[in-house]
C-alpha cells in the first residue's frame, strides 16, 4: 500500500481489527459543502461488515443493505419518499455490484457517490485506499485544473504522443473528436459519480452506444505500459474470468509493447524488446478473440494528484492517475472495457506559436 499523497488524510487506514473507519465529516468536500436533509449509506455485507461507522454529521444517518438489482427499486422508493416531502439527500453507495446510475427524475434533489467493486475483489486495504483519495481530494483545484487543460488542448492544434526512449511517436487530432466528458468537482444536486473524481475523457461514440466503425483520429504508434483496469461489461461476465483477464495483460506494469494504430484502430502490436514478446502475443490473442478490441473507444486524462502512485491490482482509480489512458472496448458490446494506463507516454501539445509543450508538467501534476 503507497503513503497517502501530501495534504491526504493519513488516519483512513485499516485498523488492528480489520475496520475501515468511515468518519462522514471527512467527506463533506465531496458534497460540495452540503448534505442536505438526510445522508442515506447503501452497502453491500461484506463491505458493511468491514466499516466502522462515525456518523459525525448533524444530518440524519440511514443504512441500507445492497444484494443486487432487487435493491434499485426500494432505493428508488426512498429517494421518491424525500422528494415528496421536499428533503434533499446524500448518498454514498459501496457495493461489490455494477453501479448503474439512477434515471434522471429519480436522481433529481440528491447527490450521489458510488465506488463500486464489480471488477475488482472488496478488500478493506482498498477500501481505505479509496477513501483516502477521496476524502483527500481538492474539489475545487481540480476544476480550476481542467479548465486550464481544456484552455491548453483548445489552443494547441493536435497532441501529440511520444515515446522517445523507443522512438515512438503518435498524434491525436482531438478537435476532430466529438463526445467529450469531464469527471471533476465536487458533487451537485442531480449528480451522480463513479469516485473517486478527476478525468476528463472522450469517446468515439456517444454515452452507451457503440459503433464499430467509427474511430477516434489516433494515428502513429503509442507504448503500452502502466496499468491496466478491467472492467466487467456485465454481470454475466465472471469474477473469475476478469481477472484471468487482469493477470495476462498485469506485464504491462513491468514491459512494453507497441500499439500500432491507424485512424484510430489497432493494425497490430510488437515488441521493442525480446521480454515483452509473449505480452505482444497476448494482445495479439486478445483482438483476434474479440477484434473488437483494436477500437481505440476511449481517450482519457487523467488529472488526480493522490491516484500517482498506482496500486498493483485491478484498481479503478489507477485510471485517474495523471496521464492518459486508452480504453477497448465497451460494456454490452464486448465482454470488459479495458484501460490501459499508459505512464510512458509524454503528452505534448503542438503549438504553432509555443512548439512542442508537455501538457502535465504546465498543469503542474507530477509524473
Amino acid at each position: 500500500m503507497p503513503e497517502a499523497e501530501p495534504g491526504q488524510p493519513g488516519d483512513i487506514a485499516v485498523g488492528s481489527d480489520g475496520m475501515v473507519e468511515l468518519r462522514l465529516s471527512k467527506f463533506l468536500a465531496l458534497y460540495d459543502g452540503d448534505f442536505g436533509d438526510d445522508f442515506l449509506l447503501i452497502t453491500s455485507e461484506r463491505v458493511r461488515r468491514s466499516i466502522r461507522l462515525v456518523a459525525d454529521i448533524p444530518q440524519p444517518v440511514h443504512e441500507m443493505k445492497w444484494t443486487g438489482p432487487e435493491s434499485r427499486a426500494p432505493f428508488v422508493e426512498q429517494l421518491r419518499e424525500w422528494r415528496a416531502r421536499e428533503r434533499k439527500a446524500s448518498v454514498l453507495w459501496i457495493a461489490e455490484d455494477l453501479f448503474e446510475h439512477l434515471l434522471d427524475e429519480d436522481g433529481a434533489g440528491v447527490k450521489l457517490g458510488a465506488i463500486s467493486y464489480n471488477s475488482s475483489e472488496f478488500t478493506p486495504l482498498s477500501l481505505s485506499q479509496y477513501l483516502r483519495i477521496i476524502a483527500g481530494t481538492d474539489y475545487e483545484s481540480e476544476l480550476a485544473v481542467e479548465g486550464k487543460m481544456l484552455s491548453l488542448m483548445d489552443d494547441a492544434e493536435a497532441l501529440v504522443l511520444a515515446t522517445p526512449a523507443l522512438g515512438t511517436r503518435c498524434v491525436f487530432q482531438h478537435h476532430e473528436a466529438e463526445h467529450w466528458f469531464s469527471f471533476h468537482g465536487p458533487l451537485r444536486y442531480g449528480d451522480q459519480t463513479v469516485l473517486p473524481t478527476g478525468e476528463i475523457s472522450t469517446l468515439a461514440d456517444g454515452p452507451g452506444a457503440y459503433d464499430r466503425n467509427s474511430r477516434l483520429p489516433i494515428d502513429g504508434e503509442i507504448v503500452i505500459k502502466g496499468s491496466p483496469i478491467i472492467h466487467r461489461g456485465d454481470r454475466s461476465i465472471t469474477a473469475e474470468h476478469t481477472a484471468d483477464t487482469y493477470t495476462r495483460l498485469a506485464p504491462i506494469e513491468d514491459l512494453p509493447v507497441v500499439a500500432h494504430v491507424r485512424n484510430g484502430y489497432i493494425h497490430d502490436f510488437t515488441a521493442p524488446i525480446p521480454e515483452a514478446k509473449r505480452l505482444r502475443d497476448t494482445f495479439r490473442a486478445l483482438v483476434e478473440a474479440e477484434p473488437r478490441y483494436r477500437k481505440i473507444h476511449e481517450f482519457g486524462f487523467g488529472t488526480h494528484p493522490g491516484c500517482a502512485d498506482r496500486l498493483r491490482s485491478n484498481f479503478h482509480p489507477n485510471e485517474r492517475w495523471p496521464g492518459i489512458h486508452i480504453g477497448l472496448g465497451l460494456g454490452g458490446y464486448t465482454p470488459f472495457h479495458i484501460d490501459l494506463a499508459l505512464t510512458e507516454v509524454e503528452v505534448l501539445l503542438d503549438s504553432a506559436e509555443a512548439g512542442m509543450v508537455p501538457l502535465y508538467q504546465t498543469l503542474g501534476l507530477r509524473r
